[in-house]
């Protein structure tokens, strides 16, 4: 009888190590990703992105450098407020193009001929017809004036974006 429990015994034990191997070889990993909030656009291949929305896309786009003080605070403080006091998701309707290589290399002119601006940070509205690239309306950041919630929310609304209601006008 004694051989009998012993043989049992070592066969429960064998049949749990050769579960508790076969768990350990074929684990799930514990490797989560975390969506990245912080998607930005290649300004290189800006154009054509927006091109390949085809005609009548609208695009709203968000100037940023990540080493430009008024970019981070606009990007932190301003849009943040104003995301809070509308409710609106800014992720989901306005793209963000990464232009610090442009800011490292000094080729922020290239804005200008690309794109109306004559500062940054800065938003654009634009369109694509007939092919060709169209700014609609523009929101800058400059030294003389800078970009206030107030400003935002008011070209959110110039934009049809919000509907609220703002006293200020963008500039």
């Amino acid at each position: 009888m004694l051989k009998k429990i012993m043989f049992s015994f070592l066969c429960l034990l064998i049949l749990y190590s050769t579960a508790v191997v076969a768990y350990r070889l074929f684990e799930p990993s514990a490797t989560y990703h975390i969506g990245d909030e912080d998607t930005y656009l290649d300004y290189n291949s800006l154009k054509e992105y927006v091109k390949s929305g085809g005609d009548s896309s609208v695009h709203y786009l968000f100037f940023y450098s990540s080493e430009d003080n008024d970019s981070a605070y606009i990007k932190n403080t301003v849009i943040t407020t104003v995301e809070n006091d509308t409710s609106l998701q800014f992720t989901k309707i306005i793209e963000t193009v990464d232009i610090t290589s442009l800011v490292r290399n000094m080729q922020t002119n290239k804005l200008s001929e690309d794109w109306q601006l004559s500062s940054y940070p800065a938003f654009a509205a634009v369109t694509v017809k007939n092919g060709e690239i169209i700014v609609n309306n523009k929101l800058e950041n400059t030294s003389d004036h800078q970009i206030t919630a107030e400003d935002f929310e008011a070209w959110l609304t110039l934009n049809g974006l919000y509907q609220g209601t703002s006293t200020s006008s963008p500039q």
